[in-house]
């Protein structure tokens, strides 16, 4: 079987912390002996004019490779445009703001997420089929629309993210032994992340007494982050809208606590898993959370309680189930 996939977001050597999910779903599937092709929209260098040929690239490239699956990684523009492409044969994962928008700081920016929302919704009632990282992403759709999509988060390398050494992981940071370091994961300085209320909830347990850090997380090489993940007590997310972080699902399979806001699907990889609280939006409250965890030392049971829904190697199984799907659909 012969995949494209369209994405905006691929890691390259100037940022390798860009579209890594992407790339970790092409490596899990290229082991299952697909092959994969990367169709790359740079749209971080070239802005939204990377659309104006997006439309005759895609297809043309889609139309001479003889491709089976037109894959399109990420909504809005380039999700309609891929519909347009490859019609029935065309998939889509949408993965956070291109369904819920995010918290645009400016007026252009909430036009210009309205117009890929509206683009998302578009291209959902025309390609083959669609995948979304997380349940709360198609809560707000029609039911019809929200019917015509799979829930299937993105995976996790659980050869690369794996518990290890503390001691040795802070040595590995020049980070110092005796501190309680929480994780807060900020690659884009984006408001949405809600900084101010980590930070606030930090300064609360240093109040309590307590000798604790934040430890900020941003344009980490991939390869780094299992390092940063278990140098740390414990992960803080304090979003305003999430779709399925990666983050949280890394820290799973490393076994590090969590302690999050209900946002995105963090309530859901999270529960029944030991030392994870969802907490309510409020620094008293998670720095009360944080004190209590990073008090009793201990991990969590994340790796081995969630290993079947966000192992990369499953989650890839069931992309490609959605493939055949889309095949056999198409040869009816």
């Amino acid at each position: 079987m012969k995949v494209l996939f369209v994405t905006n977001a691929y890691p390259s050597p100037e940022r390798p912390w860009l579209g890594t999910a992407v790339r970790l779903q092409e490596q899990g599937l290229v082991s299952l002996g697909i092959n994969v092709t990367i169709l790359y929209l740079n749209r971080t260098d070239k802005g939204k004019l990377v659309y104006l040929s997006a439309f005759s690239s895609i297809k043309k490239k889609f139309k001479e490779g003889s491709f089976d699956i037109l894959h399109v990684q990420f909504g809005g523009i380039q999700a309609l445009l891929g519909a347009l492409a490859a019609r029935k044969r065309c998939i889509i994962t949408y993965h956070g703001t291109d369904l819920h928008g995010g918290s645009p700081p400016s007026l252009k920016e909430k036009i210009s997420y309205s117009i890929g929302i509206f683009c998302s919704k578009l291209a959902i009632r025309m390609a083959g089929a669609s995948i979304a990282v997380s349940r709360n992403l198609v809560e707000d759709l029609p039911r019809k629309m929200a019917r015509r999509i799979e829930i299937i988060p993105t995976g996790v390398d659980y050869r690369l993210f794996r518990p290890m050494n503390k001691r040795f992981a802070r040595k590995s940071l020049n980070l110092e032994q005796d501190l309680y370091f929480v994780l807060f994961c900020d690659n884009n300085n984006d408001p949405v992340k809600r900084r101010d209320i980590a930070d606030k909830a930090v300064e609360i347990l240093r109040e309590q007494g307590l000798n604790a850090n934040l430890l900020v997380m941003a344009h980490i090489p991939f390869e780094e982050i299992p390092i940063f993940i278990n140098a740390a007590d414990v992960l803080l997310v304090t979003s305003d809208k999430e779709g399925s972080p990666n983050i949280v699902k890394e820290a799973l399979a490393c076994n590090l606590p969590i302690v999050s806001v209900d946002v995105g699907d963090v309530a859901e990889m999270t529960a029944g898993v030991k030392n994870c609280r969802i907490v309510a939006r409020e620094p008293k409250i998670i720095a009360n959370a944080l004190a209590e965890i990073v008090l009793t030392g201990e991990r969590s049971d994340g790796r081995e309680k969630r290993q079947n829904i966000i192992d990369n190697e499953k989650v890839c199984e069931r992309v490609l189930e959605v493939y055949k799907r889309v095949l056999n659909q198409c040869s009816e």
